[in-house]
């Protein structure tokens, strides 16, 4: 049997070694990014500084792994042999660098480099290995040479397809991933080298004298030390030369763009028809372009920089600064071009007053029109003045770019759309407030009315003892002047709390703000204010403002009588939203007055203006084209509120319901299980006690023992049915509402159809004064669908809607014209047909989703269908409809999803609608509006 030697390392030394590697290996891939950076002799220098680095990294790694080597004989080093193993690290290391470089690495050129580098680090390795010297015989086991040189080529793939993915320098957290792939490479190198140290066996020579203990090498100190330390000098030498190096080259590149820049930014500023002014921190004008010029009226850069200084030297006081007494008061003497020039001086020096002051403090400024003059008989121009101060990160603003733009034609338009606007938005404003509140008050315009109809509702919605609104007067003093009471609580017509109002409550209100009081014993009134509620009866209460033209006009109060009440969140947000709205009624009124008036006077003038009939069309057009951009605008609140008001209202019956159903029915289960357990139990005892004493058989015959057995079951199986049947409803009234879905999303269509269907359901049922209303689906396989969920359900909730109302009333038609007419016709049969809705999805060039609805109603006129997506077009009578349904879904269609809403239909013939939507968001932007 061969006796071989013990060996050991010296732990410290291998850890030392473990860290050469991952320092070598951090620099290696440091130096890839240089050698990649430069070209020509740059990258030449860089690959052979960098190989060398690299080389003698390994190399070094290598050498305080063997000086780790411990025997017990005592060893030594051939110097000439040792310095001819670095050379095979740095040729590989060279060829690594080399082939990191390029701008590609293809998986053959990467395993070929690999083969290459693995086989320089393993004769770099056994090179040194040659390089001991001792009394002892070394054998090598082959199988872990082989392996050692695997290690070596799979470390060597690993590097290099590292090294080549982090060489770029571009991104400012590149070191972070530098360092965990240097401490992956730097593990994985010692381990080629250990491994090799492994297949490394030493055998006694005869007659060899062996120590008692591992020996180290001879002078290990000394050796450790110059090479560690002459290792450090060269990897940091390095790496301080490529971070220096790299701060130049980025120096370079930095001042190279920002003469680009400058170039490129001069060319757009002479390209755009935007005045540009740059100020310095010195104030002065660093840059203009020749828009800035023409605004300002003068000729050249000089000329602006003498304005300006002279805005800067003098800070004139606007207050007193006439600008017409210069330029003016002169006399004769001047020419009229020079006073001209000294008129449109001043004046602009009058303007930039107000901004000179922020532009200097280096202050933002936004969207601020400012009117220059530039000759006392022409209008002034308008422009637009914008300032922003440049500033780099962690410094103050050292530079502010202003900017001038004339906005004197879109100042008119916009003063003769407000002159427009003010004659239609008491109209505007009424439509959205009879919305929020009920239909009958809708079609009424008496103040006192809606403001009457108002309270019924609240308190009514509420379920409150009494709902009332405090006006108050120009001295802040008030009273009660419309309530609704439920009895037997005593009406507060008259009332007043004058001595009794804390200013700060006032304050709270003028601010818009509300108060809720669940139990006023609890909060923290004074006592002149608790005695003035105890009087009323009232223990709770709750408080809203009601504003009028920024106002505070009075107070929309609601009051509990018979006992304190938590007042829930969105109770208070529904009674402030319409105390807003009583606050627009109120304003509405006088707006309307208004409106009348301003009617009368346009009909004296279209009395005058009938004499041009040019001059009519053409403000018959724009007062047109006004009125249709109002109802738009209308139309969009009304349907904001309205699709709040409808998701709301659903979401939380929804929430009512869903609460107490799934407590039943979670608790079926149980029921279900304990009623068999005692069904069970029953059959064991008549099982064993078939006898049982004469008054548990009178007992059993008296309850009928043997149909409750059989019945029980029954009765849970039904309601079983019946919580499932209202989750379902519960879960179409939740989809249908989508209250969380404000942006595109990837919806089923299907589930929103079912879910309309299901909230329409009873609607569908049979009544005395129609039939039934058959739904067919024919549904098609759909993909998910991006679209706003719950506004496409508001548009197949109209569709349908308008569907079964049109049927019902044809349903009613017909059934009294079969009772009036003994003789039908074939055409009087095919009008009592079974009425039906038919609802067909189909998928279109795998790009667009088709909807089609369709009745056989009676069908829609050729006049009607023309206007039945006008806004407010209806032909329901007064109080039954506001003819926005069609309308709203149209806009919601074309506009929101950039699809396609058409009908079809004929008298008699029924009346089809067709949606078309894209499928993704994307698809939608080609579609016109």
């Amino acid at each position: 049997m061969t006796d071989f030697l013990n060996t050991g390392y010296n732990i410290e030394l291998v850890i030392i070694s473990i860290l050469i590697a991952v320092l070598a290996s951090y620099t290696a891939i440091d130096m890839a990014g240089r050698v990649t950076a430069t070209q020509g002799r740059s990258q030449i220098a860089w690959l052979a500084s960098g190989a060398a680095a690299m080389g003698t990294g390994i190399w070094s790694m290598h050498f305080i792994g063997m000086l780790a080597f411990r025997l017990p004989v005592l060893v030594y080093y051939d110097f000439l042999m040792v310095i001819i193993s670095v050379l095979p690290a740095i040729i590989a290391s060279g060829l690594a660098l080399f082939l990191v470089s390029r701008s590609t690495l293809g998986w053959f050129k990467l395993l070929r480099g690999s083969l290459l580098m693995g086989f320089g680090i393993t004769s770099m390795h056994y090179i040194g290995m040659a390089a001991m010297h001792t009394s002892a015989v070394m054998h090598y086991d082959a199988r872990l040479v082989i392996l050692s040189m695997i290690i070596a080529i799979a470390v060597s793939y690993v590097g290099l397809f590292l090294v080549f993915k982090l060489r770029e320098e571009t991104t400012s957290n590149q070191i972070w991933k530098k360092l965990p792939a240097a401490i992956i490479m730097g593990s994985a190198i010692p381990t080629m080298h250990y491994t090799g140290m492994a297949a490394a066996g030493f055998m006694p020579m005869p007659n060899m004298l062996r120590g008692s203990t591992l020996q180290p090498p001879e002078n290990i100190v000394t050796l450790t030390g110059a090479v560690v330390i002459g290792t450090l000098l060269i990897l940091g030498l390095a790496l301080l030369t490529a971070f220096f190096d790299r701060r130049m080259a980025a120096q370079i590149i930095y001042a190279q763009a920002i003469q680009e820049s400058q170039t490129y930014l001069k060319t757009i500023l002479e390209g755009i028809q935007v005045g540009v002014l740059v100020i310095d921190g010195e104030s002065q004008i660093r840059s203009s372009n020749r828009a800035i010029l023409d605004l300002l009226n003068v000729s050249t850069e000089s000329q602006l920089q003498h304005l300006w200084d002279k805005a800067v030297a003098t800070h004139l006081d606007s207050s007193e600064f006439n600008p017409s007494s210069d330029g003016s008061s002169g006399g004769s003497s001047g020419s009229s071009s020079d006073s001209a020039s000294d008129y449109s001086e001043n004046w602009l020096l009058y303007t930039i007053q107000p901004l000179l002051q922020k532009i200097i403090a280096k202050q933002l400024i936004q969207n601020t029109i400012v009117y220059v003059e530039t000759s006392p008989h022409q209008a002034p121009t308008a422009l637009l003045v914008n300032a922003v101060p440049l500033q780099l990160a962690n410094t103050s603003p050292t530079q502010m770019v202003c900017t001038f733009s004339e906005i004197t034609g879109l100042k008119k338009t916009e003063k003769r759309l407000k002159e427009s606007e003010a004659k239609f938005r008491g109209l505007a404003t009424q439509e959205e407030l009879l919305n929020h509140l009920s239909n009958q008050i809708r079609q009424s315009l008496n103040l006192p009315t809606i403001l009457q109809t108002a309270v019924s509702e609240v308190r009514e919605l509420f379920e409150t003892d009494r709902a009332l609104i405090y006006q108050f007067d120009p001295n802040w003093h008030g009273q009660v002047v419309l309530e609704d009471v439920a009895e037997p609580w005593l009406p507060t017509i008259g009332e007043a709390a004058d001595d009794c109002f804390p200013e700060e409550y006032l304050k709270r209100y003028r601010n818009g703000g509300i108060r809720a009081m669940n139990n006023i014993l609890e909060a923290g009134l004074n006592p002149e204010h608790l005695q003035f509620l105890e009087r009323l009866r009232v223990q709770a209460n709750l408080i809203v403002p009601i504003i009028v033209s920024g106002q505070l006009w009075g107070l929309l109060i609601v009051h509990q009588c018979s006992g304190p009440r938590v007042w829930k969140e969105e109770e208070c947000n529904l009674l402030n939203r319409l105390g807003g709205q009583l606050g627009i009624a109120i304003q509405q009124s006088d707006l309307y007055t208004k409106a009348e008036q301003n009617a009368m006077q346009a009909q004296a003038q279209a009395q005058q203006l009938r004499e041009s009939e040019a001059q009519l069309k053409q403000q018959a057009q724009a007062l047109q084209q006004t009125l249709q951009e109002l109802q738009k605008l209308q139309l969009q609140l009304v349907q904001s509120e309205k699709m709040s008001s409808l998701g709301q209202l659903v979401a939380g019956v929804a929430h009512e319901i869903n609460n107490p159903v799934n407590f039943i029915h979670g608790n079926l289960a149980h029921v279900r299980e304990y009623a068999q357990y005692l069904l069970n139990h029953v059959e064991l005892y008549q099982k064993h006690y078939p006898n049982p004493a004469q008054e548990i058989q009178e007992a059993a015959e008296e309850i009928e023992l043997e149909f409750l057995q059989e019945d029980l079951t029954k009765i849970l199986n039904s309601m079983k049915v019946g919580t499932d049947r209202i989750r379902q409803i519960v879960l179409s009234l939740r989809k249908f509402s989508r209250m969380d879905e404000a942006d595109f999303k990837a919806v089923d269509i299907h589930e929103g159809i079912d879910s309309t269907l299901m909230i329409l359901q009873c609607q569908l049922k049979p009544r005395p004064e129609h039939s039934e209303i058959e739904v067919i689906r024919d549904y098609a396989e759909l993909p998910l669908v991006e679209c706003y969920p719950g506004q496409l359900n508001q548009v197949l909730m109209n569709i349908l809607t308008n569907a079964i109302d049109a049927l019902k009333d044809a349903n009613e038609k017909n059934a009294n014209e079969k009772n009036a007419n003994q003789n039908p016709t074939p055409q009087d049969i095919k009008k009592n047909s079974p009425p039906q809705i038919t609802i067909r999805t189909a998928l279109i060039d795998d790009q667009w989703v088709k909807i089609t609805i369709a009745d056989n109603g009676p069908g829609i006129p050729e006049t009607v269908k023309e206007q039945i997506f006008n806004p407010f077009f209806t032909t329901k009578p007064i109080g039954k409809g506001t003819g926005m349904g069609l309308s709203i879904s149209y806009q919601i269609i074309i506009k929101k999803h950039g699809g396609k809403l058409d009908c079809f239909s004929s008298p008699h013939q029924g009346t089809e609608f067709v949606i078309q939507i894209p499928i993704q968001q994307q698809m939608a932007s080609g579609i016109g509006n």
